[in-house]
Parts: C-alpha cells; structure tokens; sequence
C-alpha cells in the first residue's frame, strides 16, 4: 500500500505537471487556437450593439459535431474570462484526460495502471500544437467508451450502459471523426466476442452506441447534398488525396510527438517507443488474477484496426466534407492501444524501473515547454506587448493582421502569428481576417473582406485589401525571411499604438471609406 499511494502521487504530479504549461502565460501557441476562439466570443459579444457582431455574423443553432468546446467556453464565460473558460477546457479535457482515460483502460484490460505515464507526453503531440481542441478532447473519450463496453461484456449493467449511451452522445460534439474510429474499434470489439457472448448481451451492451450517429445523421446527410461534388464523385477523391506509401513513415514521426525544432522531442518520442517495445516484450508480471483471453489479444486487434485506418485514410478530405490531417489523427490512439497490448499483471520491479527513463524525459520536457511557453512565446520574441496593442482596439472594428514574419522557416511551437487578429474579437471586434470559417459551429461572419493569403505582408496591396478595414495589426521581425511593414510612412493608414514587435494601424483615408473608421 506504501508504494501504492507513492506510485498514485508521482502519476498525479506528472499530469498535474502536463497542465503547468497551459498556464505558463497569457497567449498559448496552438496554431488553429485563436480562430476556435472566435466562435464563443462571437456568441458572447453578439448581444453587444457597440460589436457590430449581430449584424456582421450569421448565427444558426442547430445540432452539429466538434462544438463541444465552444459550448463549454461560451457558458462558463459568464462565470469567468473567457479565455481562462478555454484554458480550463484543455486543461481538464485535452491534456490531463489522456493519461487518466489511458490508466482506466489499462486496469479494465489488466494491465498495469502505471504504465500510462507514458502517456503524458501523447497529449503535447502535434494534434494539439496545431489547435485540434476538439480532437484532443475526444481522444479521452474513446478511451472510456471502450473501457466501459469491456466491463459491461463481463458484467453488464443498466447504469454503465447508460453512461455509455451519454458519453456516446457526447462524443461527436467533441469529434465527428473520433466518433466514427470509436465505433470501428468498437465492431472489432464486438466481433472478438462473438463467441463468448449471448447475442442479446452483445446488443444490449453495444446499443448505446448507437446515441452519437443517431444524433449526427441529420447533419451527415445534409453535409452529403451540400455543395458542388468534385468531378467522379466523392468517393473517388476520397482516395486521390492518400500519401504514398514511402511517405507514412514520415507523417508516422511527423505527427507523434514532433513539435519543435532539434531533436529534444525525437529523443523523447525514443524513451517513449523503447520502453514500449521493451515492455512488450518483457513478460514478468507479479501474481495477480488471470486474465480472460479476450482481454489478453483484443488490444492488439484494436491496433490492427487502428494501422488499416491510417494506411486506407487519406491525409485530406475536401469533398463533401472539407477535413484536413484525417488518417494521422489515429497516431496517438494507435500507441494507447500498443501500450494496452503488453503483457497483462502488475508490473514487478524490473517492468516498473523500465519506466524511469521515459518518465525522467517526459518531466524534463515539460518544463523545457513550460519555460519556453512564458519567456519565449509570451516574451519579448512573440506575444509581448500584443495586450497593449488590443487595448487600442475600439468596439466594432474591423481589423485584418499583416505578418511580416509569415515567410519566416516555422517553428512549430512558436506558429506564425496570422490568426492573432481573432483576439480582436474578444475584445468587441466586429470582424477579424485571416479568417478559418467553421462549418461547425453556430455562427460565422457573413462576409469577410480580401485580405492576403494568411495575412502573408509580403502580398499586401493597398488597393486590393484595404477597403472594409478600419484596423490593421502588423507584426514585425528581423531576420531571414521577413519583409518591411508595408504600412510604415503610407499616409493612409495613421499608427495609433505600438508595443513589442507590435503595430496596430487606424484607416485615415481612401481606399478606406468614412464608414470604415472607428
């Protein structure tokens, strides 16, 4: 039990530790992130006439997938910043769900709970570098719904199936596409007890299942007959989009842990794969209770199931839906599934000292993030001074962003700035470009003005994209790849603030009408 209680506190100080960079500084550097926010400041200011929201967005609730973390933040807002409503929303959902989803599934399956400290570092894998909020929040979903339909098939109940059926409800609110591969590994599930389980019993326990398409299939159908079908149908773009197959290797790195430059991550995403293997491998176990032999091998068929998905998806769909990073998505499921597949029992002495190393570079890490997320990306190199300048930002402006920086080598963890200017909207903005439209979501502007590719400076033309701002943000640099402000000394455009590598810019004449300026 001493030990016990010792191994329960490290486990929660590393996920209480994976959350610590969320809170590390103001702005978090997830490159879709700001756009997402948009949606429940939207929601929230739209009641605002000094916004201009209600006139220049359209708003239509209904029932649609991946809204989940709008929601959650547009509610709690009124308990709290919104901003500080989504950081809480990743923080519990995205980032310390993972772990704890993954040390359920493995005692459901018996295996040692311990092993989902490898886990940890699953949650700052590129999904949520790139601002899949929704996505991540789903991953931890999945995870309990299988556990729950592995215990109901050895002891069902009335009350576990009913929680299966409203995490089932929930689940495409979170993600449509984690939906679908949840109900994949589900019919694996099921097929693998076929033959030890009553027909009856299989349905009864998988039945709730059913909740999530049942509430989707009205927006699945309309989303079917919507839109222009490219040519040869759907189905056939469905495959033309597929990586080659000497390109899966690449993605397979790319998408696991990758999100910086150097090889900081590669070693740890090593520590992480090695123990794996080795702990596959490795088969001493302390005498515990036999396992069932479908709970042994299920694990690994929903590994099967889980690499045909990324090897048959293609990396893009854009017809009839438009989805963007598909079969690598899987990725971080597919080594939760891996790692449920070792060996069952508890852990002797040896398995739990395999896990050291990884534990030690996972800790490391996070506080290589943590530092990194405060001074750097909210220092003087990336978000410094960004709240001045927002400050200046009056009600119902219409504000476009410049990036002098966008031509810039990325750098994953700190993105291009392009969607800055969605900030703007929590702060009374009327409209904000660059723009992500979301087709899932409630609202979205009715129109949105010419600005340049992802607010590239380099493109900028005053006569092409200066008409509908009355506010222009221009963030600066030096450096290889950046190119001058393309507002400085042009006596169209008057500079009303600057602080940081931060300018925000007024309309003060054509090609700016009257009505333009704030």
């Amino acid at each position: 039990m001493p030990r016990i209680r010792t191994d329960v506190a490290l486990f929660a100080g590393l996920v209480i530790l994976s959350v610590v960079p969320l809170f590390a500084g103001h702005y978090l550097p997830f490159f879709d992130y700001p756009a997402h926010l948009s949606v429940p400041a939207a929601l929230r200011h739209r009641a605002d006439p000094a916004s201009g929201i209600a006139s220049a967005w359209e708003f239509d609730f209904r029932i649609v997938p991946n809204c989940l973390h709008y929601a959650f933040t547009y509610l709690l807002s009124y308990l709290m910043p919104l901003e500080t409503a989504s950081r809480l929303f990743v923080a519990l959902f995205c980032v310390a769900a993972l772990p704890v989803a993954t040390a359920f599934v493995l005692r459901v399956f018996g295996r040692d709970w311990r092993l989902a400290v490898l886990v940890v570092p699953l949650a700052w894998g590129r999904c949520l570098w790139y601002g899949f909020i929704g996505f991540c929040a789903a991953v931890p979903l999945s995870l309990v719904i299988v556990g729950l339909l592995m215990q109901d098939l050895a002891t069902p109940s009335r009350r576990r199936e009913l929680g299966i059926g409203l995490l089932a409800a929930l689940l495409p609110f979170a993600h449509f596409f984690v939906m679908v591969v949840t109900c994949a590994l589900a019919a694996v599930l099921a097929i693998a007890h076929l033959r030890r389980v009553p027909l009856a019993r299989l349905a009864r326990t998988f039945a709730p299942l059913a909740a999530g398409p049942a509430l989707m299939t009205p927006w699945f159908l309309a989303g079917l007959r919507a839109g222009p079908q490219p040519a040869g149908g759907a189905a056939a773009h469905l495959f033309a989009s597929r990586p080659r197959l000497v390109d899966y290797a690449a993605l397979l790195r790319h998408w696991f842990i990758n999100g910086y430059f150097g090889h900081a991550e590669d070693l740890l995403a090593v520590s992480m794969v090695a123990t794996l293997a080795v702990l596959l491998a490795y088969s001493r176990r302390q005498p515990t209770a036999p396992v069932p032999l479908a709970a042994r091998n299920v694990p690994f068929a929903l590994a099967g199931t889980l690499v045909a998905i990324y090897l048959t998806l293609p990396f893009e769909i854009k017809a009839p839906f438009n989805w963007w990073g598909m079969n690598v998505r899987v990725i971080p499921l597919l080594f939760v599934w891996l790692l449920v597949a070792v060996p069952p029992g508890a852990l002797d002495r040896v398995g739990r000292a395999l896990l050291i190393p990884a534990v030690v570079a996972t800790a490391a890490f996070l506080i290589y993030v943590t530092v990194d997320i405060s001074r750097t990306f909210n220092g003087p190199w990336g978000m410094a001074g960004f709240d001045d300048v927002l400050a200046k930002l009056p009600p119902g402006a219409r504000l476009t962003g410049l990036y002098t920086d966008y031509r810039q080598r990325p750098h994953y963890a700190h993105y291009p700035f392009h969607y800055a200017t969605s900030y703007g909207l929590l702060h009374g903005a009327a409209q904000a470009a660059p723009f992500i439209p979301i087709p899932q979501s409630w609202t979205n502007p009715k129109t949105v003005p010419a600005y340049p590719l992802a607010g590239d400076a380099a493109l900028f033309s005053v006569s092409q994209h200066a008409a509908g701002y009355s506010h222009f943000l221009v963030r600066t640099c030096a450096g290889k790849g950046c190119v001058p402000d393309p507002l400085d000394g042009k006596p169209e455009f008057a500079r009303v603030a600057e602080s940081g590598r931060w300018r925000l810019y007024a309309c003060a004449g054509p090609p700016c009408s009257a009505a333009d300026i704030k």
